[in-house]
């Protein structure tokens, strides 16, 4: 049996780079998430539209700021360990290994 993969890991992680800088270029309007507003203090806090208002910026205030950075630096990360195994792979030429 063959476990050669060939030279398709390191395109497939070249591709997944290559989307990954062209996401974090990009940018679109669409999947940009809301600006957190000014620190609300808990006893301001009177109404739902209040606790929904400070919960949502709360969570905003660790999430990227918009979603396509987030995942075109994730695309560069895979695509780059990726291209770092098989080349290591090719490097050993191990035919124990177990991934």
């Amino acid at each position: 049996m063959n476990r050669d993969p060939g030279y398709g890991p390191i395109l497939l992680g070249l591709a997944m780079v290559g989307i990954g800088i062209a996401a974090r270029r990009i940018e679109p309007d669409v999947l940009r998430l809301p600006e957190p507003a000014d620190h609300v203090r808990l006893k301001d806090i009177r109404g739902g539209r209040d606790v929904a208002r400070a919960a949502r910026d709360g969570i905003a205030g660790f999430i990227p700021r918009n979603l396509t950075r987030s995942l075109g630096r994730t695309l560069m990360l895979m695509g780059g360990a990726l291209i770092a195994v098989r080349a290591l792979d090719e490097l050993v030429d191990d035919d124990s290994a177990e991934y």
